[in-house]
């Protein structure tokens, strides 16, 4: 299995770097692979590697969740640029994506009941709760 660059690889800093340290690392990398500074075609992909970067460590939230998948072996894209929308536009939140996998062998089923149980209590009251009506005023419509 490939490994995949983390986001503190991406900005060049190590994992425990304060919020200064990753805004310095963002800033200098930003102005080296900005598109509109740098000629190379890869340069725009690099640039958003490292946008996407910034912003999954410098939210004290999104980094500690980030650093949670990191050290659980989650898989995960920092980086996915086939998330990326024509325009700059991004498909999903700042932050990571997580690989999809299989749900649990009947996970499915669960839900599936839940809901019919969730219906059916909820027409059986409404049926009781028309009966009461019908009992209260002796079978009148009001």
């Amino acid at each position: 299995m490939p490994t995949v660059e983390t986001c503190y690889d991406i900005l060049g800093v190590a994992p425990d770097a304060t919020p200064d340290e990753i805004r310095a690392a963002y800033r200098r990398l930003a102005k080296q692979y900005h598109p509109d500074v740098n000629p190379d075609p890869d340069a725009g992909e690099r640039f958003i590697a490292i946008q996407q970067a910034y912003e999954t460590l410098i939210d004290p939230d999104t980094r500690a969740r980030y650093d949670l998948a990191l050290r659980n072996g989650a898989g995960f894209a920092p980086h996915d640029q086939s998330r990326y929308r024509p325009g700059g536009q991004t498909a999903w939140t700042p932050g990571f994506t997580w690989r999809a996998q299989a749900p649990a062998h009947g996970a499915g089923w669960l839900g599936f009941i839940v809901v019919l149980v969730v219906w059916g209590m909820a027409i059986i009251l409404m049926l009781i709760l028309s009966l009461l009506s019908r009992a209260v005023t002796g079978g009148r419509r009001q």
